[in-house]
């Protein structure tokens, strides 16, 4: 069972790691947000908002936005800025990004741990496959290889499940997807 598949921005991103990346807390943050009057921005207009008047780098100021969100009841935690839903999973296999790879782009070897009819919608070689499931959801299959000599080859493969309606379907979805890539990286590993 997923713990927590749906968590707030401050449960995932500790007050520390906010201040000493950006130099002022979350609140801080929030009350400058309110004074130039963002609760009526969009998501596009606050990141921008802080990237240009106070130079936050730019994963910081999507962090933040969404936090802000949040913290305004702008966003419910999870939800994208198109009021969608998103699911993500992710396994490391102990095998090169090649073999990997294989797994993820081959039509005959995808089906046998994705177990669902897809239609490829494009892919990135040795990075991503864009996948439209039955239902006309959309899915990204992403594939990392994770350097350290010690540990031999590995690779990360993380199935991000876009377009879902409610926080509710977050949970199971993140449950199948994490019983997918486990045949995975049984079929990888054999």
């Amino acid at each position: 069972m997923i713990k927590d598949p749906v968590r707030r921005h401050e449960q995932a991103v500790g007050d520390a790691s906010v201040v000493a990346r950006t130099g002022r807390s979350r609140e801080a943050w929030f009350a400058l947000l309110d004074e130039a009057g963002a609760a009526g921005w969009t998501h596009t207009a606050i990141a921008r908002w802080l990237r240009d008047h106070h130079g936050v780098e730019p994963w910081w100021c999507q962090s933040l936005t969404v936090a802000y969100e949040q913290a305004r009841g702008m966003r419910a935690p999870g939800q994208r800025p198109d009021g969608t839903f998103e699911a993500s999973s992710s396994v490391t296999v102990p095998v090169a990004v090649d073999a990997a790879w294989a797994w993820c782009s081959d039509p005959d070897r995808r089906a046998e741990w994705l177990d669902e009819p897809v239609e490829v919608r494009g892919e990135t070689t040795h990075k991503t496959v864009r996948l439209t499931l039955a239902n006309g959801h959309r899915v990204l299959v992403s594939t990392d290889a994770l350097p350290d000599a010690k540990a031999g080859p590995r690779t990360r493969v993380t199935i991000t499940h876009r377009g879902l309606t409610s926080a509710e379907e977050v949970g199971p979805c993140k449950e199948r997807w994490a019983a997918r890539l486990g045949r995975l990286k049984e079929l990888a590993t054999d």
